[in-house]
């Protein structure tokens, strides 16, 4: 790491040198324009003129299990800004078309736009500065608290047919995922600045880590309306579990507004009343001693979800 002066000219203009190697390296002459991008945490990036923009078009193949490719187009789809990816095969089956297709229905912006025997072409339609992790973690929120009240709804009237509205919200849980870890890998990328974005990226981690908690809460919710759709429950447990379901969801609302705020007074009283909802998914178990042990032990991973997302909004307390 280089050490530089700052030197002041005149009454308002501030001068430090460059190192000699980068600038020879880079071909600077006088006169070489250079771009300078205000980064939130005070630091400035310098690109030479001619920085080379990444790669328009990505090419891979299909000559591979098809799970394996459907990763390495989700993993495409996180970490890069493709605006089209094309995949190549001696012969595309009507399967793979299928599958393709299906996936890209999971990944927002991404459209099965051209398709043959030998190749499928992906088009990205995303444009990631419309898009916030802050929208994304908003959004997500509101579908996992409807999957709330639906499960609540569906454990109040024993009606199966809420719970498969449970389960359908769940991939939209998934699709938002992907896209606020798309847009967190973007925001690591310093050459890039959304003005749009108003979080650091301290905040952007601690998100992140949020998003994932949130997503896993969608899961678990989905887990027990699963479970609930194939296990015959006794009244008196649909009654603890009605219960359990809207502490949890007034406590994941209270755990999202603390990190909105990060609000540790908050964030603690989160956590404590966390721990008083052990007490209740007991009384559910004791209430049927063959109640299925799947939906205990999801309602009991949702609050430990929940008591995550809290102590994120402790940490940003510090900040």
């Amino acid at each position: 790491m280089d050490i530089r002066k700052v030197q002041v000219t005149g009454k308002s203009t501030y001068i430090v040198t460059l190192p000699k190697k980068w600038a020879s390296k880079e071909k600077l002459k006088s006169g070489s324009p250079l771009s300078i991008i205000y980064n939130d945490d005070g630091s400035l990036l310098i690109r030479p003129p001619g920085t080379k923009k990444g790669a328009d078009k990505k090419k891979i193949t299909a000559e591979k299990p098809p799970e394996h490719l459907k990763r390495d187009i989700v993993g495409l789809y996180i970490v890069s800004n493709y605006k089209s990816i094309e995949i190549n095969s001696d012969q595309i089956s009507d399967k793979l078309r299928e599958d393709i297709r299906n996936l890209c229905s999971r990944l927002v912006g991404f459209e099965l736009a051209e398709s043959n025997n030998r190749s499928l072409v992906i088009q990205n339609y995303l444009d990631i500065d419309e898009f916030t992790i802050e929208k994304g973690i908003k959004r997500m929120s509101s579908i996992v608290y409807l999957m709330f009240d639906e499960l609540h709804e569906a454990f109040e009237s024993n009606n199966l047919s809420v719970f498969n509205d449970v389960l359908k919200r769940d991939d939209d849980v998934d699709r938002l995922f992907i896209l606020v870890s798309k847009q967190f890998v973007s925001r690591l990328n310093l050459r890039r600045f959304s003005k749009n974005d108003s979080l650091s990226l301290t905040e952007a981690f601690y998100y992140r880590l949020s998003g994932s908690d949130i997503e896993r809460i969608g899961d678990h919710i989905s887990k027990i309306a699963l479970h609930s759709l194939n296990t015959k429950i006794k009244p008196e447990s649909l009654k603890h579990l009605k219960e359990i379901c809207m502490d949890l969801q007034s406590l994941f609302m209270d755990s999202l507004e603390t990190l909105r705020r990060s609000d540790n007074v908050l964030g603690n009283q989160v956590l404590e009343r966390g721990q008083s909802i052990n007490d209740k998914i007991a009384a559910a178990q004791l209430a049927d001693t063959e109640f299925n042990e799947i939906i205990i032990d999801s309602f009991g991973r949702i609050r430990d979800y929940v008591s995550n997302i809290a102590e994120y909004s402790i940490d940003l307390s510090q900040l």
